[in-house]
Parts: C-alpha cells; sequence; structure tokens
C-alpha cells in the first residue's frame, strides 16, 4: 500500500507540474506534426511542371493523361523560363515542355516533339521518366492507329482515333511491379510512422533524464529520511520510486502511442509487440532516470543535463534519423545505447511486418539495459540513502 501511495503522489505531482505537462503531452505532439507534415511520405506522385504553348486538342489530351497518371502531380506554368527556375529550385522534380502547333503536326502525320526539362545536376526521378514517356507513347500509338485507320477505311481521323482509343482501353495491359533491392530488409517507415516512434523514444528517454530532479530533491528535502524514521523500508521507497518514475515513462509512451495513431494515422504494426515495446523501453527510462538521480547532486544539474544527453544519445540512436544511412562505424556506435534497438524493432513492426518473434532480440537487449540500470541505480541509491 505504501508503494501505491508513493506512485499516486508521483502522479498527483505530474498533475499540478504544468511545464512537465507541456513536456510529456504537447511538445512531442507539435515535433511529430511539423517534421512529420515536412517528410510525409504518404503521397507517392511527383510533381511535374507542364508549359502549354499552344499544343491543342491533342496537347491537352496529352496533360489529361500526364493528369491522370498516379505517379505524376502535373502542375501548370505560364512559360519556359518559370517552369526552368522551378526546376532548378527544385519545386518540380522535372517539366514538360507541350510546344506549339503539335495537335497539327501529329494529324499531318508529321513529327512533333515535346521536351522533358531536367536540371543537369541531378537526374529526374526514374518514375518521372517512366510515366511521361509512357504517357507520349501510347498517344503516339493511338495516333498512328488512327492515321493508318483514316487512310485505309477514309474515315475522319478524329472517329478513327476515338476508335483506337476504345480499343487500347479494352485490351489487357501487362502489370510491372517494382520491388526495392533487398527487399523488405530495406524497408523504412516513412512521414509519421517514423517520426511518432522516433519522438517517442527521444522523449520518454528525455523526461526520463530530467525527472531525476524530483528524486534528487527528495533527498535533499529530507523526504526520504522522514519516510526511513517511520515503518517504512529502504526496499519500499526503492520500489516505490522506480514505479512512480515508470508510471510517468509509460504514461508518456502510451499518449504518443495513442495519438499517433488516433491523430496521425500511424500504424504501429503489430499491437500488442509494439506496447510491449513501449512497456520495455519505459523501463529502460525508469532505470536511467534512477540512475541519474542517484548520481547528480542537485535538480539543476537533472534539468539541465538529461535533455541535451538525450537529444545527442537521440541522434546517435536513429531518432533523428534511420541509422541505414550512415556508415556502419556510426550504426555500431548507436547500438551502443537503448534508442538504436528500441528505433530497429519500430522499424520491423511498421515496415517490414514483423511480429513478437520478429522483435525478441531488440526487447531482450532493451530488458538487459533495464535490470543493469535500475540495479545499479537502486544499488546508488541504497547506499545514499543509508548511509
Amino acid at each position: 500500500m505504501k508503494v501505491l501511495a508513493m506512485v499516486g503522489a508521483t502522479m498527483r505531482r505530474l498533475a499540478r507540474d504544468r511545464l512537465a505537462l507541456v513536456f510529456i503531452v504537447l511538445l512531442p505532439v507539435v515535433i511529430i506534426l511539423i517534421i512529420g507534415v515536412t517528410f510525409d511520405g504518404g503521397s507517392n506522385r511527383l510533381p511535374v511542371g507542364v508549359v502549354d504553348l499552344g499544343a491543342g486538342r491533342l496537347g491537352t489530351e496529352l496533360r489529361a493523361d500526364l493528369e491522370a497518371s498516379p505517379a505524376l502531380d502535373p502542375r501548370p506554368y505560364e512559360d519556359q523560363d518559370a517552369l526552368r527556375k522551378a526546376v532548378r529550385r527544385e519545386a518540380v522534380a522535372a517539366g514538360v515542355v507541350l510546344p506549339s502547333g503539335y495537335d497539327q503536326a501529329l494529324r499531318a502525320g508529321r513529327e512533333a516533339q515535346v521536351s522533358f526539362v531536367v536540371d543537369q545536376t541531378r537526374p529526374a526521378p526514374a518514375p518521372v521518366r517512366s510515366a511521361v514517356a509512357a504517357a507520349v507513347a501510347r498517344q503516339a500509338a493511338a495516333v498512328r492507329a488512327a492515321q493508318l485507320t483514316a487512310e485505309i477505311a477514309g474515315v475522319p481521323f478524329d472517329t478513327a482515333l476515338a476508335r483506337a482509343r476504345t480499343l487500347a482501353a479494352g485490351q489487357a495491359r501487362v502489370r510491372v511491379e517494382a520491388a526495392t533491392l533487398g527487399g523488405r530488409e530495406d524497408a523504412l517507415p516513412t512521414g509519421f510512422n517514423y517520426t511518432a516512434p522516433a519522438n517517442l523514444v527521444l522523449f520518454v528517454f528525455i523526461t526520463s533524464l530530467a525527472g531525476a530532479a524530483g528524486l534528487i530533491e527528495a533527498r535533499r528535502l529530507g523526504v526520504t529520511r522522514r519516510m526511513l524514521a517511520t515503518p517504512t523500508t529502504v526496499t519500499t521507497i526503492l520500489v516505490g520510486e522506480a514505479l512512480g518514475r515508470f508510471a510517468i515513462a509509460l504514461l508518456q509512451g502510451l499518449i504518443i502511442f495513442l495519438l499517433g495513431w488516433l491523430l496521425f494515422g500511424v500504424d504501429w504494426g503489430d499491437p500488442p509487440a509494439a506496447l510491449l515495446l513501449v512497456v520495455a523501453f519505459a523501463l529502460v527510462g525508469t532505470g536511467v532516470g534512477m540512475l541519474l538521480g542517484a548520481v547528480l547532486r542537485n535538480a539543476e544539474q537533472a534539468t539541465s543535463i538529461g535533455p541535451p544527453v538525450g537529444i545527442a544519445l537521440g541522434m546517435l540512436g536513429g531518432c533523428m534519423w534511420p541509422l541505414a544511412i550512415v556508415p556502419e562505424p556510426m550504426r555500431a556506435v548507436g547500438h551502443l545505447f537503448p534508442q538504436a534497438w528500441a528505433m530497429d524493432a519500430f522499424i520491423a513492426l511498421i515496415a517490414k511486418d514483423a511480429g513478437l518473434a520478429g522483435i525478441t532480440r531488440q526487447l531482450a537487449v532493451l530488458a538487459a539495459f533495464a535490470v543493469a540500470l535500475l540495479a545499479v541505480a537502486t544499488w546508488r541509491l541504497r547506499r545514499a540513502l543509508v548511509g
């Protein structure tokens, strides 16, 4: 009962601390929103600028075909200069220029050139080139078929073109499926599916470090000494302090988990495995917070050291960017800290459809971190309390 009373007192103090509530709830959500929107990978359509210099009806139809492509997001530009500036500034991935007289040239059987504008310093993404080339090729095939039909059957070009398109639409199409080199092993979550778990790991750790200030203050003010003067054992105090910090870490983790799912549509993968991962990392945060509270001498040290250390370890552990894109030595350094193992597990759950069996190694490593940290922290705190 005394342990539960200590946990309750910790949570009541948290409820009265508005700054702590902002840091636990509001700040992570705002950062997830900003970074998730900035790097959202939810849309696969790439922006492409289009300039129509008077291409006529067939030019309009080609532009409509580009707009119908699932790979392209066509954006109109007034002239070629504006399009080139947009390409140079990376406002669009590439540009398409439909020339004047395009319609008349095709109807007359003459060559018509569609210009593809790119920046020479960076190649256009392959899906853009492929989608534009496919749209031009489809129209060219329909125009050739219409010209042949009009010549043989003596029907108007527009009638033959409509017939050619109807026949083409009824033909079975070959579906090409692209596979990422390395398969699902190299898959990474994008947008909110990455920023939400990354900020969960980042903020649970930082909050746990900063929360060491409360443990230090309890010792400085003599709260723990007065508790020892009552029929309360050192073990009871240590368990109560540990559970109180674990409750805060778990609460923040669950809040980010739920808000990520409800507000940002984050797919956390296997829910039981994801929740077990949150619990495991909350235990790691509890251990590091208790250890910091046992080592440091005053609360100001905890609040000033905690956030910078948490951010630095978050950077090394893959909370700011995927460890898959850094050199192998940096990846090895990152895995000296629990953040990297937690991020590996979240990536496996979210991007690789792993279940509980697929993250057992990461959970075991996090459990080892938690046990080691809690063991050292309780040893140091016990010495501080009884010494």
